[in-house]
């Protein structure tokens, strides 16, 4: 039997059909017939849908690699007053060219993902492998979003929060989405989702930057225009609301001194009502369909969410001196969790209610709540933890993903970045035994 797919799972694999929708009217009306148009005019029928996800991904890589030259800790593109967060003004630091450039990696990157499915029907080369690698890629993706909308927006080690909270944004529509369809057996997306809405949304603050530039987002130009003294939309509840906004999200927030929301956490804000209310339509109705045991595939997310909390509460110096690697860890272990539960879906497995790779998370949160380790920042034993715990879950999850492909296509009998030859060879997992064809002919 395969490491990661059993005889079970493989022949559930082979039978497995993708269901799924997007209701985005952007969607319908815009991105789709655009990519359906790059398809048809600008794209061979020899590419591999495959290589066109993978080709998204590089862009975001070369953005995100780009952004890390500038900005390796998230910090130094902006400037502010300390104790009031006002005054703050644009460093020049980081060129606004690279704001530019990330912009457009993510619109290229969405328009090469809309293409993808599009290319594998044209070619009639659909298959399960496609839609784990391409699912697969959008999970890499979202940290790496995250991280360059932190960039673009000027916030980093200072609000450690903020930044979590871009991470966790994205992260809970897309685990919650991918929970959903292991039960209903279909991806829908709504009206307003991520890969819509969401890298326009991403991709039109990176422009914002670079023309007006990041410390644009701290400045607090649509509180006065909407929501400040004398806009139309001021009352007592607005007011309270952007009170409490400020608390959560400005490590500096003072009561007597509060002079309206950043623009940034207004943004955090929208980012927040899409993410929660979709977490909760959809976790509703699952219950209603299926009772409440599903719920216990929400422990590994849930595990990682409040154990993240946890250590930023336990070991705030240590988290800020290595911001970027915090984030970097939260997000190999979020695409850990949602692929195993792709992976599940797709082979008719049920998901691991624990992943191995949250322990050393689980063991820091309780260690720190038990008070038996200490904070502390720079070249203390916590930048050497989250660097060597950062350096295994790449690993783990690099060659996770290694071998699932391997044991896809060999089940399946493709490539995963060549439509135009045929595979001869075959593995088949049946009752434990490994089984090869090759030109028809079977041998154990």
């Amino acid at each position: 039997m395969g490491l990661f797919i059993n005889g079970s799972g493989a022949a559930a694999l082979k039978a497995y059909k993708y269901s799924g929708s997007d209701l985005s009217l952007t969607y319908k009306y815009i991105l789709s017939p655009f990519a359906q148009f790059c398809v048809d005019n600008a794209t061979p029928k020899y590419i591999a849908p495959n290589t066109i996800t993978a080709t998204g991904l590089v862009l975001m890589f070369i953005a995100y690699t780009v952004m890390y030259y500038y900005s390796p800790n998230l910090t130094g593109s902006v400037q502010c007053d300390d104790t009031t967060h006002d005054n703050c003004v644009e460093t020049g630091a980081i060129p606004r060219w690279v704001y530019l450039l990330n912009g457009v990696c993510m619109l290229a990157y969405q328009t090469l993902d809309n293409m993808d499915g599009k290319q594998a029907r044209r070619t009639g080369s659909s298959s399960p492998l496609g839609m784990l690698f391409d699912h697969g890629c959008d999970a890499i993706n979202s940290p790496l979003g995250s991280l360059n909308w932190c960039v673009a927006m000027g916030i980093g080690a200072a609000t450690p929060f903020v930044c979590f909270w871009t991470l966790v944004a994205s992260a809970i529509p897309f685990y919650i989405s991918t929970w959903e369809e292991y039960y209903t057996g279909s991806l829908v997306l709504p009206y307003i989702n991520g890969p819509s809405e969401g890298l326009i949304l991403g991709a039109s603050l990176s422009f914002v930057s670079f023309f007006h530039g990041p410390h644009f987002w701290h400045g607090r130009d649509f509180y006065v225009a909407f929501l400040g003294p004398g806009a139309l939309l001021h009352n007592p509840g607005t007011d309270y609301f952007c009170r409490a906004v400020a608390y959560v999200f400005d490590p500096t927030y003072a009561e007597a001194e509060f002079r309206g929301c950043c623009n940034y956490e207004l943004l955090l804000c929208l980012a927040a009502f899409c993410a929660l209310q979709e977490f909760f339509l959809k976790t509703v109705n699952i219950v209603h369909k299926f009772g409440l045991r599903p719920l216990l595939n929400l422990l590994p997310f849930l595990t990682l969410l409040s154990c993240s909390l946890a250590c930023g509460s336990f070991y705030p110096l240590a988290v800020r001196s290595s911001m970027r690697s915090c984030m970097l860890l939260f997000g190999v272990l979020f695409v850990d969790a949602v692929t195993a539960l792709m992976l599940a879906h797709m082979t008719a497995a049920t998901p691991a209610k624990a992943r191995v790779v949250l322990l050393p998370l689980l063991a820091l949160a309780a260690a720190g709540a038990a008070g038996a380790l200490e904070d502390g920042d720079g070249d203390g034993w916590q930048k050497h933890a989250v660097t060597g715990y950062l350096a295994a879950a790449v690993t783990f999850v690099a060659f996770k993903f290694t071998v699932v492909v391997t044991e896809i296509t060999e089940c399946l009998g493709i490539y995963c970045f060549d439509i135009s030859t045929k595979r001869v060879d075959r593995v088949e997992y049946v009752e434990g035994r490994v089984t090869r064809s090759s030109n028809g002919k079977k041998r154990a």
